[in-house]
């Protein structure tokens, strides 16, 4: 029995090697995901500031469209007011013209506003810019990285896979039938090592009793607490 533990001990050990590369090979896709979120969000970023530039643009033409329209209103109704022999009406058409020169200094005010704007942004842009290569140079290499450890991870599962499959010929059919459903609801270890009475995953005592022909290693022992398989080992070895 006592061969037949210490070979379920090291099954466990493979099987959480297993375990762990699976979960280094799942991570890789998932860490190339984060880094494709991270381009995405800069390439977003600079898609809205050039998107805001040429709508600053557009604005600035009409502006600019505008202060001409309000110019050529003024020119000519500056000459309208020769004609005018009536006062209230001269007065009328002075107030529409200097109506018309606010109107144009506010949107010269806009136009200026825009072209801070603009500058602020091209610059912003060029940041960006500069960013996203940085960025995207740092995804190439680490997608190369990556790939090359998650091949790397897939070939020690791979060779893991053998060396369990081989391990699991030399257990005991129903010892491994045990193993496996215990495994299976025990949050994937199965086999709990005891140190000074104690269980190592549930932290509970074991009975006096129990310990004792523990170790003797010679009968099966399940955690009265966890039910996992127990295995003893003397106390410098355990350390």
């Amino acid at each position: 029995m006592k061969e037949q533990i210490e070979l379920l001990v090291k099954l466990q050990e493979e099987d959480r090697e297993a375990d762990r590369l699976k979960w280094q090979i799942r991570q890789g896709p998932e860490r190339i995901r984060v880094l494709g979120k991270e381009l995405q969000t800069i390439e977003e970023d600079i898609e809205a500031d050039e998107r805001r530039i040429q709508d600053l643009k557009k604005s600035q033409r009409q502006y600019e469209a505008d202060i001409e329209d309000g110019l050529a209103h003024t020119r000519k109704s500056r000459g309208r007011l020769m004609n005018i022999k009536n006062n209230r009406e001269y007065r009328a058409l002075l107030k529409e013209i200097e109506e018309t020169k606010k109107e144009n200094t506010a949107k010269e005010d806009m136009i200026l506003s825009c072209l801070e704007e603009l500058e602020g942004l091209n610059e912003e842009l060029e940041t960006k810019g500069k960013s996203l290569i940085a960025m995207q140079d740092r995804i190439k290499s680490e997608e190369t990285t990556i790939n090359k450890e998650v091949a790397r991870f897939q070939e020690e599962l791979s060779d893991m896979e053998k060396s369990r499959k081989n391990l699991i010929q030399t257990i005991d059919s129903r010892l491994l039938a045990k193993y496996k459903q215990i495994k299976a609801r025990s949050g994937g270890i199965a086999i709990a090592l005891v140190y000074n009475a104690t269980c190592s995953e549930c932290h509970l005592s074991i009975p006096p009793q129990m310990y004792n022909e523990l170790q003797k290693q010679d009968t099966l022992k399940l955690c009265p607490h966890c039910q996992r398989i127990l295995y003893w080992k003397k106390a410098e070895a355990a350390a």
